[in-house]
């Protein structure tokens, strides 16, 4: 039942409909039974009443009159009791159980006398089988017989079918009412539910809308939502106010320290190239390296700042996947030579996508010049392009002997190395985080795997070009 507490503690809107519908069906039932028994006691209660009349009307019959007078009496008064139907029954017993009076419909035949002793001066009210073989309902009364010293019973029965039958359309009715009412209530419920959370659901809609479409969108209108949301309106427009600041600050600081160090930066390395002769001294040589890191860097941080603040958008074309692919094998093979790793690759003859080219060969360019730094001397780095049913996945791996799985999550962090001798590497720690900001701006997904020590990381769906059917086909 783990997943029914689950369902309740989840959602508002299912323990709502749990509590209404609950209270509602409890109240349905609790008014069904009490329905019932009121309609069942009214009934049988006319029944009984109507039993008793007739029984106290047979017994001032037979006290004032003798009782063959009474008898015959009776007979012309109650004719339902000599006409042999199967509707009305009478019968009289001595203190000792002799049957005295037995109307002819009886046909000979004896009532089942009262379970119990009839009290002296109370009726006793019993279901009985009736001599004809039909349910019956009838009442004892113990009566002063004349010319007897001891008291007589006299019971009276009637046949209670017709009142069953009323019984049942009555409680078929009860059902059928109850049932109705109670999918209306459920209808009811849901749309009062449905109804009364939409706003609920309107308010997050326009958080994640707002959360969507960047800092400079409008707060939430506080004003415009019931009493109840306003409070969390205002907390999210002040916690995203707060956000939105912090942001602005970090990209302002960045894109600033950036700019200004993009020309002290060219200066000096215009200074160590005229310093260093030709052909430049080790120590400058490796001077002139630590300043194009650091010009990689800050570029980095530029063109990171820029994307995030929305300042360059994507330009969706087609292009050919496995030329651009091509193209960034050749750029890294320079740095693969260095470290003496292999680039292999298997791609088919073409693959025509459709995505931003330079934002594309930006990505692929970074990964594969990551893979061929950080791959182990004398490795091999596999790029792969797979077709898959939602499109074309680039998959590019290398040896990682270093990496964790644990370590995966942080693949794209800014400035993140696994190893601190890495601090000397030609990269400026940006790539991979500027690679993931790309994918994203192009509404693709960069993942990264371990399988067997190797990296792999896997960049799509890349949509393929959808021409166009020939007209005659």
């Amino acid at each position: 039942m783990s997943w029914l507490r689950n369902v309740l503690l989840g959602s508002i809107r299912a323990r709502l409909l749990v509590l209404l519908l609950g209270g509602l069906g409890t109240l349905m039932l609790a008014l069904f039974v009490l329905l019932d028994y009121s309609i069942d006691r009214q009934i049988f209660g006319r029944l009984d009443q109507t039993l008793l009349a007739r029984a106290r009307g047979v017994v001032v019959l037979l006290e004032a009159h003798p009782r063959d007078d009474a008898w015959q009496e009776l007979h012309e008064l109650s004719p339902e009791y000599a006409t042999g139907g199967h509707t009305d029954f009478l019968q009289i017993w001595d203190a000792r159980g002799r049957t005295l009076l037995s109307s002819a419909s009886n046909t000979a035949r004896n009532l089942a006398p009262p379970p119990a002793a009839v009290p002296a001066n109370a009726p006793l009210f019993y279901d009985l089988r009736l001599p004809d073989g039909h349910r019956g309902r009838a009442v004892g009364l113990r009566f002063a017989l004349p010319g007897s010293i001891d008291d007589a019973t006299l019971v009276v029965a009637e046949e209670r079918e017709q009142i069953d039958q009323l019984e049942r359309h009555v409680h078929l009715a009860l059902v059928s009412g109850v049932i109705g009412m109670g999918l209306l209530a459920a209808l009811l419920s849901i749309l009062a539910v449905r109804s009364g959370l939409r706003p609920l659901f309107a308010f997050a809609d326009r958080a994640r809308r707002r959360d969507d479409d960047g800092p400079d969108v409008e707060p939430l209108p506080a004003d415009e939502l019931p009493r109840e949301l306003r409070p969390f309106a205002l907390t999210l427009n002040a916690a995203f106010a707060r956000l939105q600041a912090a942001v602005g600050r970090e990209r302002r600081f960045a894109r600033d320290v950036a700019h200004e160090l993009r020309t002290p930066l060219a200066e000096t390395r215009m200074a160590v190239e005229l310093a260093g002769g030709t052909p430049p001294s080790p120590v400058l040589r490796d001077a002139l390296g630590s300043i194009d890191r650091m010009q990689r860097c800050i570029d980095g941080l530029l063109a990171l700042s820029r994307y995030e603040a929305g300042m360059d958008q994507a330009q969706m074309e087609p292009l050919e996947l496995v030329e651009l692919l091509r193209r960034a094998l050749a750029l890294a093979s320079g740095t693969a030579a260095k470290r003496r790793v292999s680039l292999v690759s298997e791609l088919p003859d073409e693959c025509w996508i459709v995505s931003d080219p330079a934002l594309l060969e930006r990505i692929v360019d970074n990964l594969l010049i990551n893979a061929a730094e950080y791959a182990p001397s004398g490795a091999v780095v596999q790029v792969e392009l797979a077709s898959r049913a939602d499109g074309w996945t680039v998959r590019i791996g290398n040896p990682a002997p270093g990496l964790s799985a644990e370590d995966l999550a942080r693949l794209g962090e800014r400035f993140w190395r696994k190893s601190a001798a890495r601090e000397a590497s030609q990269h400026g720690g940006l790539g991979l985080a500027l690679s993931v900001t790309l994918a994203e701006l192009l509404g693709l997904t960069l993942r990264f795997s371990l399988a067997e020590g190797v990296l792999w990381a896997a960049l799509g769906p890349l949509r393929p070009v959808v021409l166009p059917e020939a007209a005659g086909s």
